[in-house]
């Protein structure tokens, strides 16, 4: 049986409204770490302790879009006074991010994944326990989201040959769960020996349309990816604006020298890479051929893409 635990302890002042946060806990079973000892009690504890102001329920989802259903009638039922954290991995963070648009609820992340990435850019840390005593301190600002043919992003959009990365990394988890975030280095070594240069052609800012080849390209509403490369690392979730990053077809051996740098956000003074800060675009494919994308880690095809930013899309708890 599928564990949901709830604890309600708020502190009602004499006139009987509850004040603080009302927190829903979103445990994904499928995440990384899922299967953390005592991790409900934890949870609880960080928010319901003596004296606290907020209430609190944990939930474990159950199938694929149920964090969505749950996220969406909690933010209805509690509007600004409820934090929905997502307890997983950034695919989790995609899934709550989604159901919380329109409503007056915030984002949280409790970073229990393989890779964490859009938390690694904006928590102070991914300590669990380091994060457990904030959490009940946030700071709720608006942030931005990516549109991408009419779906949010919350972190990277990206294509070429780190979605194939991405795609081969899927394969290895599979087959292979042990590795972690050794899966993504993993896949990188094994995509290094196959098809390395894409084209398309895009149009960005209202600008003229161009051809492009490249090794891979990305839109970055966050800074890292695939467990802690770090494509975009001037990138902002408060702007309202994107990081466009490109990289040029190059050498097997380049391409060696290029991906410490990559990892390290230390890459944007090399000339085979081009990044700009941009509010929207279109991309088109080949004729005959298709777009093989990642938004936030999950595959896609298409044709053609149209995107833009979503300024101050959602309500976020930076702690």
């Amino acid at each position: 049986m599928t564990l949901s635990t709830i604890f309600w302890q708020p502190v009602r002042p004499s006139d009987g409204v509850v004040s603080g946060y009302h927190y829903l806990f979103l445990i994904n079973p499928a995440a990384g770490q899922p299967k953390r000892s005592g991790l409900e009690d934890k949870l609880a504890a960080a928010v319901s302790y003596a004296g606290s102001p907020h209430a609190c329920e944990i939930r474990r989802t159950e199938r694929a879009g149920h964090g969505a259903e749950l996220a969406a009638a909690f933010a209805l039922r509690h509007g600004a006074q409820a934090i929905v954290v997502a307890c997983g991995g950034d695919g989790t963070a995609h899934e709550i991010a989604q159901a919380l648009l329109g409503t007056d609820a915030a984002l949280a992340i409790i970073p229990l994944g393989t890779g964490n990435d859009f938390a690694r850019a904006f928590l102070s840390s991914l300590d669990l326990d380091q994060l457990l005593g904030r959490i009940a301190r946030p700071e709720i600002r608006p942030i931005d989201l990516l549109e991408v043919n009419g779906r949010m992003c919350l972190n990277i959009t990206s294509f070429g040959f780190d979605t194939r990365v991405q795609s081969l990394m899927i394969a290895i988890n599979r087959r292979l769960r042990c590795l972690g975030r050794l899966s993504y280095p993993l896949a990188i070594v094994i995509g290094l020996l196959g098809h390395r240069t894409f084209s398309f052609s895009c149009a960005l800012d209202g600008g003229p349309r161009q051809n492009v080849r490249y090794i891979l390209a990305a839109l970055c509403n966050g800074r890292y990816y695939g467990g802690g490369f770090n494509p975009a690392p001037r990138a902002s979730v408060e702007d309202g604006k994107i990081e466009w990053v490109q990289v040029d077809p190059l050498s097997l051996p380049r391409i060696l020298g290029l991906i410490p740098k990559y990892k390290q956000g230390r890459h944007l003074g090399d000339p085979a890479v081009h990044s700009q800060k941009i509010r929207s675009g279109q991309i088109w494919a080949r004729p005959g051929q298709v777009l093989l994308g990642n938004i936030d880690g999950e595959l896609f095809e298409a044709t053609d893409i149209t995107f833009n930013v979503q300024p101050a899309a959602i309500r976020f708890a930076f702690f």
